[in-house]
């Protein structure tokens, strides 16, 4: 709050008297308090297997298509495949949205640690390489949710899910037994 704060007041002394950005709060002759009115541009973090990974400001209604496209494209490994199953491109974008591209080894390594485990995996939901649609049918995971564990991929253990935040410790507690790396 205090950064976003802080922004603002930085802006105050950016704008030009009568700039459609400004209101004005108190009537003329009176000590006036410049308010900056919110653009319709958003804020996303683009990372993985893209050109030139960051942050971009992008316009409000923004795709995820878009904003790889911003960061410069898909780069060489990529993985075409994941990124065809888990990634919808059409997919509007929202204020601080994270788009992680999966790199060809990030499977080999998620394959590597679940072998590592020694534990079985039958019949459980990979977050490492699970679709929206598989993610979303686990109790208590929504589109938004799904969307947020595949950004947050890949992961090298389950315990990662809640220090990340990703996951809350009720639902990673309900979940645990269903899902798998």
């Amino acid at each position: 709050m205090c950064l976003g704060l802080g922004l603002s007041f930085w802006n105050l002394g950016q704008l030009q008297p009568g700039s459609p950005e400004q209101v004005q709060a108190e009537p003329e002759g009176m000590a006036t308090l410049t308010i900056v009115e919110p653009t319709d541009q958003i804020v996303v973090d683009v990372s993985g297997a893209v050109e030139h990974p960051g942050m971009y400001q992008l316009e409000k209604d923004a795709r995820i298509g878009q904003a790889i496209t911003r960061a410069g494209g898909f780069r060489a490994g990529v993985d075409d495949r994941v990124v065809a199953q888990t990634i919808n491109l059409a997919q509007k974008l929202q204020d601080e949205d994270k788009i992680y591209v999966p790199f060809e080894s990030d499977a080999v390594m998620a394959a590597a640690i679940t072998r590592l485990s020694g534990g079985s995996v039958e019949g459980r939901i990979s977050v490492n390489s699970a679709s929206v649609s598989e993610l979303e049918s686990l109790e208590g995971i929504g589109e938004k949710r799904a969307q947020d564990l595949i950004a947050g991929r890949p992961y090298s253990s389950l315990s990662e899910l809640v220090e990340r935040k990703i996951l809350s410790n009720t639902v990673f507690e309900q979940l645990k037994e269903h899902i798998s790396l």
